[in-house]
């Protein structure tokens, strides 16, 4: 498990994002957590009398590969089991950054240690066993003993049982994170009666996960019905389910690609697709893009529908993902991957703007922080667009202003001064550090990378390489927001070739191409990722000895500054933290082995039978709110 350091105080408002991932906690950490949830939980709801209504079909190419909460950590998984399963804390359906209580209400100490908790009265699994703390216990002593991702995010965690619904959890150092740690949808609470029957324990011995996979031991708005194979999951709705019935009482999630989500939405046989292309959106609806649109906000209307057309309505939305590609430091797995001078012409040789512009509604990324995010270089200064216009973050409907908008005017200092200069000479940023140690950048236009092809093949030159063919490994089946991989990764062999470096593309099935990252077997990768909860403390993965990190084989001790940096953004607190964390990119940027490409938008297109599809950044939809 990782080892914890300080950790700041999430800032309670980070902006509206869509379908990426977030976390938020009030300002007054030692206050009462809001309730985001309201849901009454008194008696049962009464049985409906309401004519049968058939099942809400939803399209979805599955990146999941089973459906024990604990062990998914992918966006269907995240969807489904968000329904099976409910969450101690939970994110605000109208803000979800925003958190509040879920299960229980609970009580942040000043100085982020602890949190007590208090389960709601009448909480009951759908097979009508009282919820108790011994089997919220149970459920993350068991994430912890089983490790892997979901363990990390818990970091070092003490319990205390004070009764059957009352209990603390500890941490050795300051975790204001937790709150929004634990509305993730990987920590739906168990009935620890049922998963202990089905070879559920603590530990490496644990063997539930197959019986979790094709049925539910949770208290969400619905059961697991059935599973077909890889390719569908029925869900019905939990008649023990006191809170506010699903307008649907059956659900059908399928296994579907892109091109036949694009004849189920038209033909009206899905109600739900969730991987159009921007192409095919287009298809169905006139989607515009608003970069600020929340998670329920729709963007595009199909026209008006034709007899034999069903009303389409299609929401696109910035996402919190970042794509970026991968670069093995193992020279082991590839010498020139692990090459400084070969990263270097990687990073200058590739054009961010013409790769987003190639997908529409994509943005340019700066750094390893999707815009929104408290760090964002994107935020600190307006933003120049293809067309010669900038945007300014924080502006509600995204005004345009000149391109040659003033930027942010270094202060006096006279505390040392860091350039991370572009390769004309030309600063990009400035890093001061103020009396308090804290680096402050200063980021002037433009904050995306330019590309430098000179700089690039200089840099080239200077590696020694000679034309080998370097394989770019993505997972060819799993698009990204609709985003073929396929042509994301032909893209950026195209560009490099222009640089001198032979890239040869190599697709494999998710599983496989998965794999083999998380196990350091991946030279060049094309990969994207989103926060688990939205704080810039989840992006630390990226640093050397964290998730990714080590990934790509970087070890914490391999560079100093970068690491000094990660801890000073980890600590960091308030106000500092944006300036801590701008930092961090800048160097991440110049050094570290990822690189950051753009953060595209989500599409989500919807029939005629649903008035509304309210996404969230973690779950991506919620399936019990769809009206």
């Amino acid at each position: 498990m990782r080892r914890r350091h300080a950790r700041p105080v999430v800032v309670a408002t980070l902006g509206v994002l869509a379908l990426g991932s977030a976390a938020a906690c009030t300002a007054d950490s030692s206050a009462t957590a809001p309730t985001a949830d309201t849901t009454p939980r008194a008696t049962p709801a009464a049985v409906s009398t309401t004519p049968a209504v058939d099942p809400l079909v939803v399209d979805a190419v599955f990146d999941h590969t089973t459906l024990d909460p604990t062990q998914q950590f992918n966006r269907t998984g995240a969807m489904v089991t968000h329904a099976l399963y409910e969450t101690l804390t939970s994110l605000d359906p109208e803000d979800p950054t925003k958190v509040g209580s879920g299960l229980a209400d609970y009580t942040l100490s000043p100085e982020g240690r602890w949190l007590t908790f208090r389960l709601h009265e009448g909480v009951r699994f759908s097979d009508g066993t009282p919820m108790t703390t011994d089997d919220v216990l149970f459920t993350l002593e068991r994430a912890e003993g089983l490790g892997g991702p979901v363990a990390s995010l818990l970091g070092q965690l003490s319990s205390v049982k004070v009764d059957d619904r009352t209990f603390t959890l500890s941490s050795p150092s300051s975790n204001f994170a937790l709150p929004a740690i634990l509305a993730n949808p990987a920590f739906g609470i168990l009935n620890s009666t049922v998963v202990k029957a089905n070879g559920g324990t603590i530990g490496p011995g644990d063997t539930a996960t197959g019986y979790l996979t094709t049925h539910s031991a949770g208290s969400g708005p619905y059961v697991l019905d059935s599973v077909r194979g890889s390719s569908e999951v029925r869900l019905a709705a939990n008649p023990r389910w006191a809170g506010t019935r699903p307008k649907f009482p059956e659900l059908l999630v399928r296994n579907v690609a892109p091109a036949q989500q694009l004849a189920d939405i038209r033909s009206g046989h899905a109600d739900v697709a969730l991987d159009l292309s921007p192409s095919q959106a287009s298809e169905v609806a006139t989607a515009g893009v608003d970069p600020t649109a929340g998670p329920s906000a729709t963007v595009g209307t199909a026209a008006p529908a034709t007899p034999a057309t069903p009303a389409v309505t299609v929401k696109t939305m910035r996402s919190s993902t970042l794509v970026y590609l991968a670069l093995g430091r193992s020279k082991a797995v590839n010498a020139w991957t692990a090459n400084p001078d070969f990263a270097e012409a990687v990073r200058l040789g590739l054009d961010r703007i013409r790769l987003a512009s190639d997908a529409p509604g994509s943005e340019p990324a700066a750094g390893l922080l999707p815009a929104g995010i408290v760090g964002a270089l994107e935020d600190v200064v307006p933003q120049p667009s293809a067309s010669g216009t900038s945007t300014t973050p924080g502006s509600p409907t995204g005004t345009p202003t000149p391109a040659t908008s003033t930027p942010t005017t270094p202060t006096t200092s006279s505390a040392p001064v860091t350039s991370a200069t572009g390769p004309t000479g030309t600063p990009s940023a400035v890093v001061t550090t103020g009396a308090d140690g804290i680096p402050t950048p200063v980021v002037t236009l433009p904050v995306v990378p330019p590309r430098h092809l000179a700089a690039a093949r200089a840099a080239l030159k200077r590696s020694g390489y000679a034309g080998q063919p370097i394989p770019l490994t993505y997972a060819a089946d799993l698009p990204i927001h609709g985003l073929p991989r396929t042509a994301l990764a032909t893209a950026v062999r195209d560009q490099l070739a222009e640089v001198g470096i032979k890239v040869q593309l190599n697709p494999a099935p998710a599983r496989e191409a998965v794999a083999a990252y998380r196990e350091g077997r991946t030279a060049f990768g094309l990969w994207s990722w989103s926060p688990d909860y939205l704080d810039p403390e989840n992006d630390l993965a990226f640093a050397p000895g964290e998730l990714l990190g080590s990934r790509v084989g970087w070890a914490r001790g391999e560079d100093p500054a970068i690491d000094d940096l990660t801890e000073a953004a980890r600590a960091s607190v308030g106000d500092d933290r944006a300036a801590a964390y701008a930092a961090w990119q800048l160097a991440m940027n110049a050094r570290s082995p990822f690189v950051p490409l753009l953060q595209p938008a989500s599409r989500l297109a919807s029939g005629a039978r649903v008035e509304a599809a309210p996404g969230n950044p973690v779950w991506t939809l919620d399936l019990a709110r769809i009206r």
